[in-house]
């Protein structure tokens, strides 16, 4: 469509896209501490209208936001760093044997299951074990596709995914193996927000994203079961498509690229004398080339700008 029409496009009564790289410090001027509220819709539309993404108010939107934002700083990412090497590790030895057997490789879903694997121990201490699955936890990967298409339903009939969010256990088993799938991940991590909240194990509230939710200022509204449900929902399906698809495209766009190719390889080769070991954080930071690859990655997926509600942009619209 914007092709066809321009930077500018109504695509819905309620919602404008823009794809204008100059308009982005007018939509989201960081420091000008305009309050915004966001469409009741887009939470009734994505499934998940008690987390963040989904908050309408403002100023409840940026105190669940608060909760969570200390575990995604640079720091904090770091101190994941022993977790995401294991992982690591575990995607290295599978493309060594594939390599032997000369079985095919789904790159995308791979990443998946790495990106999943580490979110997930992040957010619980705990994780599905994607990686160790022969099929890359494949099931879990296709019902939530299923669950995004479902969106586009939720949007026009909200009371749809009021239905699905309300259905009892059995109901949800029995309607198909995608939807199963989902419903009993959701009871996991259910179960898991369950075990944190009555553990009293300081490292679990320190090196969890929801041992510190449970444990921030937050009221004991926002730290309800089936709140925390949608917030988890997000965290976990934010971390992993997003995640896999810029992997996903960095190598696409890599091998595509002999040239660059190589001279990211012969970077890479300076940052350690031992061509086994992983490469630490702190080693790839000092990698100028390295770290341009990333950024010409991110820069290059298509993210057209949505407004909701033009005549009240949501701050909320930067999650």
């Amino acid at each position: 469509m914007h092709e066809k029409y321009g930077p500018v496009v109504r695509f819905n009564p309620n919602e404008i896209h823009f794809n204008d790289p100059d308009f982005i410090d007018t939509l989201y001027p960081g420091a000008s501490g305009r309050k915004t509220n966001r469409s009741l819709m887009v939470g009734k539309r994505n499934g998940t209208p008690d987390s963040m993404t989904g908050t309408f108010d403002h100023d409840l939107h940026r105190r669940r936001r608060g909760a969570l934002n200390p575990f995604f700083s640079v720091a904090s990412v770091r101190k994941l760093e022993p977790t995401i090497r294991e992982h690591t590790n575990k995607v290295l030895s599978r493309m060594e044997q594939a390599s032997i057997t000369g079985e095919p490789v789904e790159m995308n879903l791979m990443f998946k299951a790495y990106a999943s694997d580490t979110i997930v121990q992040y957010a619980f201490g705990d994780c599905f074990y994607c990686l160790d699955d022969p099929k890359w936890g494949k099931p879990y990967f296709e019902a939530v596709d299923m669950f995004f298409a479902l969106n586009y339903l939720f949007g026009h009939w909200p009371w749809i995914g009021y239905l699905v969010r309300m259905a009892l256990g059995w109901v949800m088993r029995n309607f198909g193996p995608s939807l199963r799938e989902m419903w009993e991940k959701k009871l996991w991590w259910i179960q898991k927000v369950r075990v944190i909240r009555a553990s009293d194990d300081p490292e679990r509230v320190k090196n969890t994203i929801f041992g510190g939710v449970l444990s921030s200022t937050l009221p004991d509204e926002e730290k309800t079961d089936f709140r925390l449900a949608s917030e988890t929902q997000l965290v976990v399906f934010a971390g992993e498509g997003t995640t896999a698809h810029t992997l996903s495209s960095a190598v696409f766009e890599l091998l595509s690229n002999p040239a660059t190719l190589e001279k990211a390889k012969a970077e890479l080769t300076t940052a350690t004398t031992d061509p086994n070991e992983i490469i630490s954080f702190a080693q790839l930071d000092g990698l100028s080339y390295f770290n341009a690859i990333i950024q010409e990655t991110l820069n290059t997926i298509p993210r057209p700008i949505r407004v909701r509600e033009p005549a009240r942009v949501s701050a909320a619209t930067m999650d």
